[in-house]
């Protein structure tokens, strides 16, 4: 079997082990901070929500996720109508309801407002990216920059049920 590979394809699975490691897919033993009696070991900061919209604020990150794979996987076949139709549901349109907004930490909001609105931008290039090359390299860059906005997110939230 013979393996060829073209700058793009390259530069395209060195994007890719950046979007992961990004991710936060690093390898060896984390070292755990001390922690005293009685207090949590996860540092980040809890938003505590009635189960219903916790659920509510789920579904939006598991959409989040499923949007950027499919980007990923649409842009591999340079098909920007199901590229577009998979980042339209996680775009500003489909940002959580306005009471379960009232409930969310100020910094959460600025962080879904700018992953929301840089699944739009995504959009927007892609609706001006010609060619398959161009396009995967667009969604790359892209992606790149809306999975550091997700791990921003993730690593100062966690959402735990009233």
């Amino acid at each position: 079997m013979s393996y060829r590979f073209t700058v793009h394809s390259l530069a395209g699975i060195i994007v890719l082990a950046a979007l992961f490691t990004t991710l936060g897919c690093k390898g060896g033993p984390r070292e755990r901070p001390a922690v005293a009696a009685g207090t949590s070991i996860d540092p980040r900061t809890a938003v505590v929500l009635p189960a219903d919209d916790q659920q509510a604020v789920l579904r939006e990150m598991r959409q989040m996720l499923g949007a950027v794979g499919g980007a990923m996987a649409a842009a591999a076949r340079g098909d920007t109508v199901a590229l577009l139709a998979a980042v339209a549901p996680a775009g500003s349109a489909a940002a959580a309801d306005p009471a379960i907004e009232a409930l969310l930490p100020t910094a959460w909001k600025e962080l879904a407002e700018r992953t929301h609105s840089g699944f739009d931008s995504l959009a927007a290039a892609v609706h001006h990216t010609r060619g398959r090359p161009a396009l995967k390299d667009t969604v790359l860059v892209r992606l790149a920059q809306l999975s550091g906005s997700c791990t921003a997110c993730h690593e100062t939230f966690r959402v735990t049920v009233r």
